[in-house]
């Protein structure tokens, strides 16, 4: 009876391990996909079969999936959506751009490099549109800029940076807001007093 067990125990063992890596790999099959191109390569993620999108933003371009290609679509898809992690890299290995997606559409931080390594972008995104704070990085690694979007327009202080010099111009919903010009302060009126007596004392100066 004790050997029977344990040989019952040693199969159970066996064959549920096996099953569960056969399902695993069959779900890295199904959603995990790697496109190969002449100087970089892309792996990413698609919707499970068992979830669908029923409405689609007319406004948006949403990213499938089809025929071993990523295709961008305004308002609509022919395939199986982006959903999950995005990495693309150079054809030394070193990553070129990486984000996640959900449903289609960019979400959370997206971030670019250079082939060596050096950071050019870190972006934010929320349903596909720009949304939070965004840095731009010149090809040593240095910070240009940075501001901030709101629904995908530059909105608040925008910051350049040129060698020793910062340039900061304010945007509102996308659009450069003038600089307000200060006009010149009337004197207070113990100035404006003493300006009057002045004059006064000079239209009655004794000859």
């Amino acid at each position: 009876m004790r050997i029977y067990l344990l040989a019952l125990f040693l199969i159970t063992a066996l064959v549920f391990p096996a099953k569960a890596q056969k399902k695993f790999s069959s779900y890295i099959e199904n959603y995990q996909h790697t496109i190969n191109y002449a100087d970089h390569k892309v792996t990413l993620h698609v919707l499970p079969a068992d979830r669908t999108l029923k409405y689609t933003d007319l406004t948006k371009s949403y990213y499938w999936y089809s025929s071993n290609q990523i295709k961008i679509t305004q308002g609509g898809f022919s395939g199986k959506l982006l959903h999950g992690l995005y990495s693309n890299y150079y054809e030394n290995k070193n990553l070129q751009e990486q984000g996640n997606f959900n449903m289609g559409l960019k979400s959370g931080e997206w971030k670019n490099w250079t082939e060596d390594g050096k950071l050019i972008s870190d972006v934010n995104f929320i349903n596909g549109v720009p949304e939070g704070d965004f840095y731009k990085y010149d090809n040593q690694g240095k910070l240009v800029e940075r501001g901030r979007n709101v629904n995908g327009k530059v909105d608040g202080d925008f910051v350049k940076y040129q060698g020793d010099s910062t340039l900061s111009v304010r945007y509102k919903n996308g659009i450069v807001v003038p600089a307000k010009v200060r006009s010149a302060k009337k004197p207070g009126w113990i100035k404006r007093f003493f300006k009057k007596k002045m004059k006064s004392e000079d239209i009655i100066k004794p000859v």
